[in-house]
This record gives structure tokens, C-alpha cells and sequence, in this order.
């Protein structure tokens, strides 16, 4: 994946307060829509709520121009931090169908581990890691947690959450 195909995981700088308090929305609305996580939702429901809060951190995301260059990468990423963190919080409050369970946590293990992946890199950069160094060991690491998210994603039907 090139620097620009991790442009789905931020959000721009203009739009990070925007964008803070849209995700905060977000959660609180999964919250709301799930009823806390008490009781499992239909397939139906998970497909529609996930499908919602994924539009809605891709639309936040591509706000953001890829970087001109590797040496802005660090907060280029940071942003994708900032949206991913609140869109992964408002997924994990969704009760899928126990026949979706494994499925649903497998897709939700591959994005917490992206996010991971995305903190590493901003902490390397931060401590002076070469840009092009860090963003093409950023990139190794994205891509078979992507692959593995994305199959999850299509397994439960939800395509709104596969990353383009």
C-alpha cells in the first residue's frame, strides 16, 4: 500500500475538530442504537449500523489530502489515529448475532491492529525514524491486516466497512 492508499485512515487537519466531534456523535448514537450492547442485534441491524459508522469515518478520512511528501507523514497519521480510535470504540459497541460473533471479532482484531500499526509509526516518526523508512514498514504491516479485515467485512456482508 502506497503512502496515498493509507490516506483512508486520516482526516484532514481543517477538519479535525469537525471531525472529533462527528465521531463523538457517532458513538454516542451507536450507543443509543444498540441499546448498550444488552441484547444481540439482527444481521440486518449489525450490517446496517456497522455500515453506518464505517461511511461515516471514510467520509471524515477522505478529507484529507495525501501528503506531498514522507516528511509529513506523522501527522498525516496522527489524524488517521484520531478517526480510527472512536470509529473502533462505536464497532465494538455493536452485539453481533452469535452466529457473527467470530467473524465480527476477527474484523474488529484486524482494525484494532491497524490502528496499532498507524500509533507505531507516529511514535517512530516522532522519535526520528527516517518518513520512508517508517511509511514503507507502515505499509508492510497495513496490508495483510487490511486483506484479513476486508475478508471479514465481505463474510459478514458488510460492505461499507472494506477498505477500498
Amino acid at each position: 500500500m502506497s503512502v496515498a492508499g493509507v490516506r483512508d485512515d486520516v482526516v484532514s487537519t481543517h477538519a479535525h475538530g469537525v471531525a472529533s466531534r462527528c465521531t463523538g456523535l457517532a458513538i454516542a448514537l451507536a450507543l443509543v442504537l444498540c441499546g448498550c450492547g444488552s441484547t444481540a442485534l439482527s444481521g440486518g441491524q449489525l450490517r446496517s449500523r456497522a455500515t453506518s459508522l464505517c461511511r461515516q469515518a471514510t467520509t471524515q478520512t477522505s478529507r484529507i489530502p495525501t501528503p506531498a511528501s514522507p516528511a509529513v507523514a506523522g501527522p498525516f497519521l496522527e489524524r488517521g489515529v484520531t478517526v480510527l480510535s472512536p470509529e473502533l470504540a462505536a464497532l465494538r459497541t455493536l452485539k453481533p448475532p452469535s452466529s457473527a460473533a467470530a467473524v465480527y471479532t476477527t474484523a474488529l482484531n484486524a482494525l484494532a491492529g491497524k490502528l496499532s500499526a498507524l500509533r507505531e509509526a507516529v511514535r517512530d516518526l516522532a522519535h526520528g525514524e527516517d518518513p520512508v523508512i517508517a511509511t514503507k514498514t507502515l505499509e508492510q504491516e497495513l496490508a495483510p491486516l487490511e486483506s484479513e479485515e476486508n475478508d471479514a467485512w465481505r463474510a459478514l456482508g458488510i460492505p461499507g466497512c472494506v477498505n477500498p
